[in-house]
C-alpha cells in the first residue's frame, strides 16, 4: 500500500510539474520531426506554416528529419519523447491511419502512443501517366492494361499509392507491375523519365508537371473535380467510387502531453491557416484549409483509418 501511495504522489508530483510548464508554453524552441526525406510535400507544408506558427508562440520550431520505416522511426522517436510540446510530429495521415491497418506489428502504435494536434493542410491525390502511355483517362487506362497484361509499371514511395493503387487494381481488373521507391522524389524522377508508367501523386506535387506536359492526369481521387484541374474527371466519374481519398498533413504529440499544450498549439496553427497570405502560399500548391479541434482530428483519424483497413483487407495488403 505504500508503494502504491508513493507511485500515486509520484504520478500526481510529475502531472502537476507538466500543468505548471504548460501554462508558460512555450518557453524553448520548439522540434518538429518529420518522418520523410526533405523536399517532399510535408516539408512544403510543414516550413510554409512552422515559421509563422513559431511567431505567433514566441519561439523559433526547429524541422529535425528522420526518415524511414515509412514514417514509424520519425513516429517512433516522438512517442518516445517527453510529453512536453517540445517534440512534435509533422507528418501524413497515413502514419495514424494506414500504419495499422498494413503493419501486424508495429514498434510504436500511432493511435494511443501519439495524440491529434492540428489538421494542417489537405489535398486531393491524382493518377498521373507518362506521356507515352496510351490513355487520357484512368477507364482508357484499365482497359488497355486488360488488353496488355502486366505490361504496365505502377510505381509508389509512400503507402497511400501502394494501398491505393491494389484497391483499385481489386475494384477494376487493372494489371500492372508494382515498383516500390524509398522516397517521393526518385519515384517521380522514375516517371518523368518513363522507367515507371503510371502512379499516385498529390496535386502539390504533381501540377508543375502536368502544366509543362511532363506527365498527363487520369483521373483526381477527390469526390468533386478540382479549381485548379477543372478538365480531369474523379474516379467516382470513371466508375470507382470507393478508390476516393484526400491526403491530409496532421501536427501530433506525444500521448501525455498536457491538453493546454494541444490547445494551444491548435489555436496557433488555426490563427496561421487563417491569414489570407498563407492560404494563397498552400493554395498555389493545390492544398486547401479546414482547420479541426483535436477532438475532431481525433474523429477523423478514427473515421479514415476504419476506411484504409477495409482497403486493406480487401487487397490482402500486408508489410510484415
Amino acid at each position: 500500500m505504500k508503494i502504491l501511495r508513493t507511485l500515486v504522489a509520484a504520478g500526481l508530483t510529475a502531472a502537476a510539474c507538466l500543468t505548471a510548464q504548460a501554462q508558460g508554453y512555450p518557453q524553448q524552441p520548439v522540434k518538429v520531426v518529420l518522418p520523410f526525406t526533405a523536399g517532399g510535400g510535408t516539408d512544403n507544408i510543414t516550413r510554409i506554416l512552422t515559421e509563422p506558427l513559431g511567431t505567433y508562440l514566441g519561439q523559433s520550431m526547429v524541422v529535425d528529419y528522420k526518415p524511414g520505416g515509412n514514417t514509424i522511426i520519425g513516429a517512433q522517436a516522438v512517442a518516445g519523447a517527453r510529453p512536453d510540446g517540445y517534440t512534435l510530429l509533422a507528418t501524413m495521415d497515413m502514419t495514424a491511419t494506414i500504419l495499422p491497418a498494413v503493419y501486424s506489428k508495429l514498434p510504436v502504435d500511432p493511435q494511443k502512443d501519439l495524440i491529434p494536434v492540428a489538421v494542417l493542410a489537405h489535398v486531393p491525390a491524382l493518377f498521373v501517366a507518362h506521356p507515352k502511355v496510351p490513355a487520357n483517362n484512368l477507364k482508357e487506362l484499365v482497359e488497355y492494361s486488360k488488353q496488355n497484361p502486366n505490361k504496365l509499371n505502377y510505381g509508389a514511395a509512400v503507402l497511400y499509392g501502394q494501398v491505393l493503387g491494389q484497391q483499385l487494381k481489386t475494384v477494376s481488373g487493372l494489371t500492372y507491375t508494382y515498383v516500390p521507391y524509398k522516397g517521393a522524389a526518385e519515384a517521380v524522377q522514375a516517371l518523368l523519365g518513363g522507367h515507371l508508367d503510371f502512379m499516385m501523386l498529390d496535386i502539390a506535387t504533381g501540377l508543375n508537371f502536368l502544366k509543362d506536359g511532363r506527365l498527363k492526369a487520369l483521373a483526381i481521387t477527390a469526390p468533386q473535380r478540382h479549381a485548379t484541374l477543372p478538365n480531369v474527371p474523379t474516379v467516382g466519374e470513371m466508375g470507382w467510387p470507393q478508390v476516393e481519398m484526400s491526403v491530409w498533413y496532421g501536427l501530433f504529440a506525444p500521448a501525455g502531453t498536457p491538453a493546454a499544450v494541444v490547445d494551444k498549439l491548435n489555436a496557433g496553427v488555426a490563427h496561421v491557416v487563417a491569414d489570407p497570405a498563407i492560404r494563397k502560399r498552400l493554395a498555389d500548391l493545390g492544398h486547401e484549409v479546414s482547420p479541426m479541434s483535436p477532438v475532431q482530428m481525433q474523429a477523423l483519424v478514427r473515421k479514415d483509418a476504419a476506411k484504409w483497413a477495409a482497403a486493406a483487407r480487401e487487397g490482402n495488403i500486408r508489410l510484415d
